[in-house]
């Protein structure tokens, strides 16, 4: 079954499932991982670039930001995405994501 949440983008609540996530990465390819990641089928992924292509709405346009990088990750974990702050590169140029950079979904209202 399907997970949803909503996404704040540009003021609006806009609804995003799990299902468009995992449909938007097929035939994509992930950009450079700047400080955020975003694990989806075993392969990382920026958070706004994963936004942008599941809702067709850029994260920036024109230096008016729709939304950010924490909105994504707040969104992604909520869809049950394993995120990751402050990841680190190894001497090989991979990314390295540690376990206790990874970002806990705080349920409490």
């Amino acid at each position: 079954m399907s997970r949803s949440t909503l996404i704040t983008i540009s003021g609006a609540q806009v609804p995003l499932t799990d299902d468009q996530v995992f449909l938007a990465t097929r035939a994509q390819q992930p950009e450079r991982i700047q400080t955020y990641a975003v694990l989806v089928n075993g392969t990382l992924w920026p958070p706004i670039q994963l936004i942008t292509l599941a809702t067709g709405t850029a994260g920036k346009v024109n230096s008016v930001a729709n939304f950010n990088s924490h909105t994504a990750l707040k969104a992604l974990s909520e869809l049950g995405f394993d995120t990751f702050e402050r990841v680190e590169y190894g001497g090989s140029g991979q990314v390295v994501v540690r376990e206790s950079r990874k970002r806990t979904l705080d349920r409490q209202s």
